[in-house]
């Protein structure tokens, strides 16, 4: 099924005879109708100096658990979608150019912080930190506009600061460390540099 948010992404360019893929927007237009159900879609060049090759990234949309948090699995389509998004685009697509739909590759992100908080509040602290650090780095609805973490962007110190600044009741950040995490196995690597 089709949410809502991603109909009102979908109406006005249904309007548009689209009949040949040319730009990176008709390919995400035409991704799009392939398959209502996905949650993001982003074209880019395939490999950087190779023109006439394309890369649509897709990511269906999913609901996250009781605690506001997505598995891993969730954000990577069938084969099923990405046949049909492939299909389409493959009829679309300019004589010559080479495409490759496909996940993104996802990184994930370990973040060590230190707050302090008054001694009453820490156990609520510590949770409403961890609510508000994934919320912000939610690759379906996070990032500074609410419309997922930005494509290929990397998580910065200062954001998780000023994320962090922000929970009720949290007096003082005094420390943030980030480490790359396998966002399967959760297992993390060295600290990242600042």
């Amino acid at each position: 099924g089709e949410s809502v948010e991603n109909a009102k992404v979908r109406a006005p360019n249904i309007l548009r005879v689209q009949e040949r893929a040319v730009t990176a927007r008709d390919y995400e237009v035409i991704a799009r109708e392939a398959a209502p159900s996905l949650r993001r879609v982003r074209c880019l060049p395939a490999v950087a100096g190779e023109p006439g090759a394309v890369r649509v990234l897709v990511v269906p949309d999913a609901v996250a658990d009781e605690g506001g948090h997505l598995r891993f699995e969730q954000l990577i389509p069938s084969d099923q979608v990405l046949a049909a998004v492939a299909e389409r685009l493959d009829e679309r697509r300019l004589v010559g150019t080479r495409l490759v739909v496909e996940p993104p590759a996802y990184q994930g992100v370990t973040v060590v912080a230190r707050l302090v908080a008054a001694p009453a509040d820490v156990d609520r602290v510590r949770a409403e930190a961890l609510e508000a650090l994934f919320r912000h780095i939610d690759p379906l609805r996070g990032g500074a506009d609410g419309t997922g973490w930005p494509f290929g962007r990397p998580v910065q110190y200062g954001e998780v600061f000023a994320v962090l600044q922000g929970v009720r009741g949290a007096g003082l950040v005094e420390e943030v460390r980030l480490f790359p995490a396998d966002p399967i196995t959760g297992r993390r690597g060295g600290a990242a540099d600042r």
